[in-house]
């Protein structure tokens, strides 16, 4: 494991622990008992996907982390513990690529592609729809062949348009499936420096309102232009959320050496002059403490005048100061860990990593770390517990009223939590008492966390509540509320009131820019997304 993991995640757990321990807990804990003894599921293994016997040793060293599982092996888990298909793979991918020291294209597919390779090609390219594994097919086709030509010259763009604009749109593992062929493909010897050139047109242009993740996938991209792109956005943003985006790669952009020295020093000048306040700003602060940390020479330099000003001085101005917010994580964390052992508490595996997980979740600074490590809890047994234990957090006063808690809580429901913790998110998205942070972080959740197609009042209650807060105040955290309300709009198919927002001319504009762009986006594209 590289330092820069280690130290963000504040976890010695590299990307092989945590790839075997995802196996491992699966099994343990499956519905089917008897695939519970390593001897028989041993004995069971060989098959469906996977054509070679393994012994018991075999499966034992895999999940253990001693030896790496070869795909194809996390294909047949899938099989064999009966889970929907990719809930493994996918999120073995993901984690793998993300704790990775450097780079990754991963030529090694999971399993026999079910279709030929041109036939997936015209697929994408058409108005069909396509699922989050045709991509995942499609992506392990194209990476096998580096030196692939695709006709007409427009295809590589066609095709990375269309895959950018599914995964800004989709969810949980279609999501997953999506953003792990992005990252495959921005890494491709032959289409990558296209791909490259689409993600910053459409961050830039009309998928704007998801910028943030578009310009973030480029952390893992090696190619200069990769790095061009991100420090543009950083020092002359196309708009706030691209910024944050720019930011967020940064962190991993930087410990891989993707910056020149004069990139490195444009980077350091971009950070400074960085204010990270407002809602798109906390990941501004953690990367000044990465680029002192990895690069001492311009600690002075990438804190400027910050450098006198108390750390905890931005919190106390909220009513929270930096001691303050750490002993209610930590508080949060003990009581969310105690309840990993209400998952058969007989037969709980290794209970030190599930706890490492939560408090990465919920501890760390870094955004992205707590991403992946909510990512790997939620493609286990425990997600349904650990969405309870959030949800449990979040009806505790101290909770709602400290930003920093509230806001780690909702990030991580928004992962882990289902239709049952829907109505959570509701209440504290429109309550007049909880402060405005807390209420654009239940906001985000709304558009996936059982996002709610069934035409319901909420959503128009919920627009008309923050667009009065807006008229009268004009405040940047109640904007971007109202953008994030258009995109729950949008994830919930409410063309309805897209339409409406778009023709109020009183309405703040860069949430009926948002609003223009759900609707332009053709319905096979958004069909595709949620599948």
């Amino acid at each position: 494991m590289d330092t820069h993991a280690a130290v963000a995640a504040g976890s010695p757990l590299g990307r092989r622990a945590r790839v075997a321990w995802l196996l491992r807990v699966n099994r343990l804990l499956a519905g089917e008992s008897s695939l519970r003894s390593l001897p028989a599921f041993a004995a069971a293994f060989h098959g469906g996907v996977y054509d070679r016997e393994v012994s018991a040793s075999t499966v034992s060293r895999w999940e253990t982390g001693r030896t790496p599982v070869p795909w194809r092996a996390v294909r047949r888990y899938e099989e064999l513990l009966a889970l929907p298909r990719n809930t493994l793979t996918a999120t073995a991918r993901t984690v793998w690529r993300y704790w990775a020291p450097g780079p990754v294209l991963d030529v090694d597919p999971a399993g026999p592609a079910a279709r030929p390779l041109e036939d997936l090609l015209e697929q994408a390219v058409s108005g069909d729809v396509m699922t989050g594994d045709d991509w995942d097919q499609l992506v392990d086709g194209l990476c096998a062949r580096p030196d692939v030509v695709l006709m007409p010259s427009g295809t590589w763009s066609a095709l990375a348009e269309r895959l950018v604009e599914e995964m800004v749109i989709a969810d949980d593992l279609p999501w997953m499936l999506r953003f792990e062929s992005l990252n495959r493909l921005l890494n491709h010897r032959r289409g990558g420096r296209t791909v490259i050139a689409v993600c910053g047109a459409l961050a830039a242009g009309r998928a704007r309102p998801t910028a943030t993740e578009i310009v973030c996938a480029l952390d893992n991209c090696g190619h200069p232009d990769a790095a061009d792109l991100v420090l543009g956005e950083l020092a002359r943003p196309s708009g706030p959320l691209a910024h944050r985006g720019a930011v967020m790669a940064c962190f991993r952009k930087v410990r891989y050496r993707h910056f020149d020295d004069g990139q490195l020093r444009t980077l350091v000048r971009a950070v400074r002059d960085s204010s990270g306040d407002g809602p798109f700003g906390d990941q501004v602060e953690p990367l000044r403490g990465h680029l002192s940390a990895l690069h001492p020479e311009y600690a002075r330099a990438v804190r400027g005048r910050r450098a006198s000003a108390r750390p905890d001085e931005h919190h106390r101005n909220r009513g929270e100061s930096d001691a303050d917010a750490r002993a209610l994580v930590a508080a949060a964390v003990g009581r969310v860990t105690a309840r990993l052992g209400t998952v058969e508490p007989d037969r709980v595996c290794d209970p030190a990593i599930p706890a490492a997980l939560v408090a990465e979740t919920l501890a760390s600074p870094l955004f992205d770390v707590r991403l992946y490590a909510a990512f790997l809890l939620a493609a286990t047994p425990y997600r349904p517990v650990l969405a309870d234990a959030l949800a449990a957090e979040l009806v505790r006063p101290p909770a709602v009223r400290h930003e920093r808690l509230a806001v780690v809580l909702l990030e991580a429901l928004r992962v882990l939590g289902d239709h049952r913790h829907r109505g959570l998110l509701q209440r504290l998205a429109v309550l007049p008492s909880v402060p405005r942070p807390t209420a654009y972080a239940a906001v985000r959740g709304l558009g996936h966390v059982a996002a709610d197609r069934a035409g319901g009042d909420f959503l128009r209650t919920a627009v008309a509540h923050h667009h009065a807060v807006w008229l009268n105040e004009r405040d940047p955290v109640t904007a971007a509320t109202l953008q994030s309300l258009v995109y729950a709009l949008g994830m919930a198919s409410r063309d309805d009131l897209l339409t409406a927002i778009l023709t109020r001319a009183d309405f703040l504009p860069v949430a009926r820019t948002t609003a223009a762009w759900w609707l332009d986006i053709p319905g096979h594209r958004r069909a595709s997304a949620l599948r």
